[in-house]
């Protein structure tokens, strides 16, 4: 299966060979997936929560990270087929070719689907649940610390810059992370299990926002009313931030 991402596919459709696409094109921030049995198709963006925490935490790449993607992609809504990058060895001009004859079938739906196969990433929720408690563990220094180090001239402005350059790219990991385990774990666990294992002590009150979006990824249900109900369970100041966050983005709820 890997070989055929690396060589060219004979289209069963019209016999042209096609390169499946499976990363990113350069100067694009994400690329498509087909079904293999319809037109159905779901966006891989570079930013997906689960395709960050399939690179950065498992550390897969490459043709081992299109593999991952597909087996963790929930069947398709629309005909219960999978999605594979090679389309179903159909290439991109026969799949558009079928788009445009489907159009108006009426098939699509507004229920909610969740693209994942929850099942399946749940095989590696104690590799990504360990990624977010080393965190916790390692005792890394935060923009503030940086400021204070750097101020009181323990650090110098080299150090400083590449430090802080950094700090985007490891909480965009760190927030895919807990995202991921969020959807995996399920909303009756993720809050709970976020107090009892002191996420919220060490990361601070946005990683209870990062839980309501993974949720809002698994199950359709918006991340502002899921912080609502939940900021009756916590006291003090993460209580106090999580009214303000609301405030700010939802008018209040």
């Amino acid at each position: 299966m890997a070989d055929a991402f690396s060589k060219e596919i004979e289209c069963l459709l019209c016999q042209e060979t096609y390169l499946p696409v499976t990363a990113t094109p350069e100067g694009k921030q994400g690329y498509k997936i087909y079904c293999t049995s319809c037109d159905e198709w779901l966006p891989i963006m570079n930013s997906n929560a689960v395709r960050l925490t399939l690179r950065h935490v498992l550390g897969l790449s490459g043709d081992a990270l299109a593999l991952a993607i597909e087996s963790v992609l929930a069947p398709c809504a629309a005909c219960g087929g999978d999605y594979a990058h090679d389309g179903g060895r159909r290439c991109p001009t026969c799949i558009r070719k079928i788009a445009r004859e489907a159009r108006g079938s009426g098939k699509e739906s507004g229920d909610f689907h969740c693209p994942w196969n929850l099942s399946e990433l749940k095989k590696s929720e104690g590799k990504i649940f360990e990624y977010i408690y080393n965190r916790i563990e390692s005792k890394e220094k935060s923009l503030g610390d940086l400021i204070q180090e750097f101020e009181a001239g323990q650090i110098d402005a080299e150090t400083y810059m590449e430090a802080v350059e950094s700090l985007p790219y490891r909480e965009s990991r760190l927030i895919a992370a807990v995202q991921t385990w969020a959807m995996i774990v399920g909303p009756e666990m993720a809050f709970r299990a976020a107090e009892e294992h002191g996420l919220v002590e060490r990361f601070g009150t946005p990683i209870l926002i990062s839980i309501a979006q993974g949720l809002e990824m698994a199950t359709g249900q918006a991340m502002l009313p899921t912080l609502s109900r939940e900021k009756d369970n916590w006291g003090g100041e993460v209580q106090k931030e999580l009214r303000t966050f609301i405030t700010k983005i939802g008018g209040g709820f």
